[in-house]
């Protein structure tokens, strides 16, 4: 588990049963898919895609160890965090203790303020790990580019993955200017990609990386290329293709599908959202994944 994480990161989707217990071995069959997967160049695992809260402590435990039997060949991060910051620091301690040298730190609700977040953070630091700071479009503190500065002085954050909104923008580029040169910034909405890119993210974590990391592959490799021509392109296709996946609000629901038209061992079932798929949703999924199989 090398750190800080760069290029195309996933945030694994979390298999259920039909009856919506954890299927550990579809977990296995994931983690072992992106594990393969020459356009992967890391996992965020344990709920990732908006499903944290929706799991126990003990599954989330059991997601943790199954990562570490199956020695990942990826880079990996684990989100210790929760809703609440004792079941978030007891989870740090466990993975800590299991030999995890770097967690992802989502701030719980608690942290209403600068004050909060930084109490927190230390006290995810005292129990040793490195810190990735996993900041979600909905976070209840939102770290400006001081306050995020004033945190690197506690030492052992690695990075940050800022999933902004297009007002946000200005932000999220100060945290790559002012701040780039000491930490990992990454860009959490793969629509805004691109953009960040041209300001110098280190990468990029998103839902859709579960179904299309070739295609933003492609985008860093273009732009590396300096063919932004094919590098705008390619990030077209990747805000067309979002839109698809969340139509009808089962978006988690269309990726499982998706990964299961490849062979990974996974159902749709979510405790998230409790709609099945349509037909309708089914077949647009499907010529979805006839598209990017015939694009590569």
């Amino acid at each position: 588990m090398n750190n800080p994480f760069k290029g195309i990161v996933v945030p694994t989707v979390t298999p259920y049963r039909p009856d919506l217990s954890l299927d550990l071995d579809g977990v296995e069959s994931v983690f072992a898919y992106f594990d393969q997967n020459p356009a992967v160049d890391g996992l965020f695992i344990t709920g990732a895609t908006g499903e944290y809260d929706q799991l126990s402590f003990e599954e989330r435990c059991q997601i943790i160890d199954r990562a570490l039997s199956m020695q990942l060949k990826k880079d990996w991060l684990p989100n210790t965090t929760s809703l609440d910051i004792e079941q978030s620091l007891r989870l740090t301690r466990y993975a800590v203790s299991r030999g995890v040298s770097t967690v992802g730190v989502i701030f719980p609700r608690e942290c209403q303020t600068f004050a909060d977040v930084r109490r927190f953070l230390k006290q995810i630091l005292d129990l040793g790990p490195t810190v990735f700071i996993y900041q979600t479009g909905n976070s209840p503190y939102p770290l400006s580019v001081s306050e995020l500065g004033d945190l690197l002085g506690l030492g052992r954050v690695a990075g940050i993955k800022d999933s902004c909104s297009g007002r946000d923008m200005v932000r999220h580029l100060s945290y790559i200017t002012d701040l780039g040169d000491r930490i990992t910034v990454i860009q959490g909405v793969e629509m805004l990609y691109l953009s960040s890119l041209v300001m110098g993210a280190a990468g990029v974590i998103g839902g859709g990386c579960n179904v299309y990391p070739e295609l933003l592959q492609r985008i860093r490799l273009a732009f590396g290329q300096n063919d932004l021509a094919r590098a705008r392109q390619d990030q077209a296709l990747v805000n067309e293709l979002v839109e698809r996946l969340y139509e009808e609000g089962t978006g988690n629901e269309a990726m499982k599908y998706y990964l299961s038209l490849c062979g990974v061992q996974i159902g749709t079932a979510s405790r998230k959202v409790r709609s099945p798929l349509t037909a309708g949703k089914k077949e647009r999924i499907q010529a979805l994944y006839q598209q990017l199989h015939a694009d590569n």
